[in-house]
C-alpha cells in the first residue's frame, strides 16, 4: 500500500463529490493518520483520495493521443474527477514542444511545455479547440494518422501479452470508456472492448 501523499488535500479537492465540509474535516487529518485510521470518515477521505489518484494513473496509461499536424497531439478524455491538470502536464513533458489537447464534447484543456514550465489553457469542446488550433497554426490533419497509429501499435504489440483476465483486472470498463478507446483495433479485428 502506497502512503498518502503529503498534498492529499489538493488531490481530495479534485474529487467530484468533495464538498467544502469534507475538505474542512480532511484538513484536520494528518497524512500519517489518514493512512492507518479506522475512523469511518477518515476511511472515506482516504478512499476519495485514492479514487482520484487511480483515475489519474489510468488516464495517463490509457489515453491515446492522435496527431493533428506535426505539432499538436489530441485525445478524448472524460474523467469523473477534475484531473485535467494532473494528466495534461504529464503528456506535455513527455512530448516537449508539442501542444497537447485533452477534451470531450463539453470542455478541453491545452498544454505546452515552454522551457521548464507547462503552460495550460482551458477551452470549450475538443472539436472547437482543435478547429481554433488548425486555424492559428495552419495545420491540416496529419497526412496519414491511421498509418502512424498502425506503425506504433505493431511496434508495441506482443502476442504473449494478450492476457484477457489480466487486462480485465487492470482496465475497468469505466476507464476504457473515459479514455475513449472503444474503437481501436488491431489488423485482426480485435477491439480493446473485446478484452473488457
Amino acid at each position: 500500500m502506497n502512503p498518502t501523499p503529503r498534498n492529499y488535500l489538493e488531490i481530495l479537492k479534485r474529487h467530484s463529490k468533495c464538498t467544502p465540509a469534507i475538505a474542512r474535516k480532511a484538513g484536520a487529518i494528518d497524512p500519517d493518520t489518514l493512512d492507518c485510521s479506522t475512523d469511518s470518515e477518515t476511511i472515506h477521505v482516504r478512499k476519495m483520495v485514492n479514487s482520484v489518484l487511480s483515475e489519474n494513473h489510468m488516464m495517463k496509461a490509457f489515453v491515446r493521443l492522435k496527431p493533428l499536424g506535426e505539432r499538436v497531439l489530441f485525445a478524448y478524455m472524460k474523467p469523473e474527477h477534475d484531473i485535467w491538470t494532473m494528466v495534461g502536464p504529464f503528456f506535455a513533458r513527455r512530448f516537449p514542444g508539442t501542444v497537447i489537447v485533452l477534451g470531450n464534447a463539453s470542455r478541453s484543456w491545452a498544454f505546452l511545455l515552454d522551457g521548464r514550465e507547462v503552460r495550460q489553457s482551458k477551452g470549450e469542446s475538443l472539436a472547437k479547440t482543435l478547429k481554433e488550433l488548425e486555424g492559428a497554426m495552419g495545420t491540416g490533419g496529419a497526412e496519414n494518422p491511421e498509418g502512424l497509429w498502425d506503425t506504433y501499435y505493431w511496434s508495441q504489440y506482443r502476442p504473449e501479452a494478450k492476457n484477457t483476465p489480466y487486462f480485465r483486472h487492470n482496465m475497468p470498463e469505466k476507464y476504457a470508456q473515459r479514455a475513449g478507446i472503444r474503437c481501436e483495433t488491431d489488423s485482426g479485428g480485435t477491439k480493446l472492448e473485446d478484452f473488457g
